[in-house]
C-alpha cells in the first residue's frame, strides 16, 4: 500500500515539473512565431504571426569566396519543425533559420553572389531579395529616388464610417477590407521611397467628392481608390468572382454599370435619376489614356502576385465605369475592386491577412511598373 502511495506520488512530482518545464519554455521563447516562407519572383518572404518590430543585417565572409548574410529577427522565435533549408536559388549555397537567442531568430543565407541591403519588412512579412544584379533590388529606388522628388500616391479606402460598403455573412464588410489593403500598400510604398497620403487611416465617413479633391492638394501624381465588389444578388454570390479595375470614362457593359451604382449609392442618396446623369456629366477625360494604363500594370502585377501565392484567381479586366470616386482627379487615377466578397471562396482569401498582404504588394509593383514605363 506504502509503495504504491510512493508511486503515485512520484508520478504525480513528474507531471508537475514537466508542467512547470513546459510553462517556463513556452513563457521564455513566447514572441513573435515564424509561421511560413516561400520565394516568389526572385524574393524570399518570411511571414511572422505579429507584426515585425526590427530587423538588423550584417555579413561575414566564409570558406571558398562564400559570404554568410545575416538577419536577425528581434522578438522572433522558430516552433519546431519549422524553417528555410527547404529553399533553393541559383547563386544561392544555402538557406539556414535558427534561435539565436530567446528574443531573436536569425536567417542566415550563404552565397557567392554580391548581396544589398534591400531588405524589406512591412507588417507581418520580412521580404529578402535574392536578385541582386542591379535589376531588381535598386528598382524602386531608380524610379523614385532618382528624380527630383518622390513621386505622390494618395491612397483611398473605399467607404467608411457610416458607409460599410457591400457586405456579406455579418462579418465581413468593405470599408474593413479597404482600409486593412490601403494600410499595407501605404507601408509598402513609403519603404520604396514613395511620398504617400490616406483619405482615411481609420473607420471615418469621408465623402466621395473630398477625396479626388484631397489628392489635388496634396498634388499627387497618382490616385489609388481601393474597394471589395459585391454580387448584384444571392443567386450569383458563386458567379461573381475576380480582380477588376476600373478607369473613368462611360461604362459600357452591364457588370460595370452595376459596380459604379454600388459605389456610387452613397454620393446619390435622394436624388433622382436626371440629377445623377448631370453630375457624371461633369467626367474629366483628360487623363483617360494615362489611367488605362494605369489600371493594365497594377491589374497584371496583382493577378501575377495572387496567382503565385495562392493559385487561380479570375481576370476580370480593366474597364470603364462612372465612379463618382474619380471624378475631378486631376492625376491618373483607378478603381481597384480587389475581389468580390460575396463569393465563398474569395470573400474569405479579402479576410485573410496574408492574402491581403500579396494584393497590397502587387499594386505597388503595379504602380512602379507605370511609373518606370511612362
Amino acid at each position: 500500500m506504502e509503495k504504491t502511495i510512493l508511486n503515485k506520488t512520484i508520478i504525480y512530482k513528474y507531471l508537475i515539473s514537466l508542467f512547470l518545464l513546459l510553462f517556463f519554455t513556452n513563457s521564455l521563447f513566447a514572441g513573435n512565431n515564424f509561421v511560413k516562407s516561400e520565394i516568389s519572383k526572385g524574393e524570399l518572404n518570411l511571414y511572422f504571426t505579429s507584426d515585425i518590430e526590427r530587423v538588423t543585417y550584417f555579413t561575414l565572409p566564409d570558406a571558398d569566396g562564400i559570404t554568410k548574410y545575416i538577419y536577425d529577427v528581434h522578438g522572433g522565435v522558430l516552433p519546431p519543425n519549422k524553417g528555410i533549408s527547404k529553399h533553393s536559388f541559383k547563386n544561392i549555397e544555402s538557406f539556414r533559420m535558427g534561435q539565436n537567442s530567446p528574443t531573436k531568430l536569425r536567417i542566415i543565407i550563404r552565397s557567392k553572389q554580391k548581396f544589398s541591403e534591400n531588405h524589406v519588412y512591412n507588417g507581418k512579412c520580412l521580404t529578402i531579395p535574392l536578385v541582386h544584379d542591379g535589376k531588381k533590388s535598386t528598382k524602386a529606388t531608380k524610379i523614385v529616388k532618382g528624380s527630383r522628388k518622390a513621386y505622390t500616391v494618395v491612397i483611398d479606402a473605399g467607404h467608411g464610417g457610416k458607409d460599410n460598403g457591400a457586405s456579406c455573412c455579418e462579418v465581413k464588410k468593405e470599408k474593413k477590407v479597404t482600409l486593412s489593403i490601403s494600410l499595407k500598400l501605404k507601408n509598402i510604398l513609403e519603404n520604396k521611397g514613395f511620398k504617400v497620403f490616406m483619405t482615411r487611416s481609420d473607420d471615418t465617413f469621408v465623402p466621395l467628392p473630398s477625396r479626388t479633391e484631397f489628392a489635388n492638394k496634396k498634388k499627387a501624381d497618382i490616385f489609388i481608390s481601393i474597394h471589395a465588389n459585391a454580387a448584384p444578388k444571392e443567386s450569383l454570390y458563386d458567379v461573381f468572382e475576380g480582380i477588376e479595375i476600373y478607369y473613368l470614362s462611360p461604362a459600357k457593359t452591364q457588370r460595370a454599370k452595376e459596380a459604379a451604382i454600388k459605389e456610387n449609392a452613397v454620393m446619390f442618396e435622394g436624388k433622382d435619376k436626371y440629377s445623377t446623369n448631370e453630375y457624371l456629366s461633369l467626367l474629366s477625360r483628360e487623363k483617360i489614356t494615362e489611367s488605362h494604363k494605369l489600371g493594365l500594370d497594377v491589374s497584371k502585377m496583382m493577378l501575377s502576385n495572387v496567382r503565385n501565392s495562392f493559385g487561380k484567381v479570375s481576370d476580370g479586366g480593366v474597364k470603364t465605369a462612372n465612379f463618382w470616386v474619380l471624378v475631378g482627379a486631376q492625376m491618373p487615377a483607378i478603381l481597384v475592386e480587389t475581389g468580390y466578397i460575396t463569393h465563398p471562396k474569395e470573400g474569405d482569401n479579402l479576410m485573410d491577412f496574408y492574402y491581403k498582404n500579396v494584393l497590397a504588394k502587387g499594386i505597388a509593383e503595379g504602380i512602379e511598373r507605370y511609373l518606370k514605363n511612362k
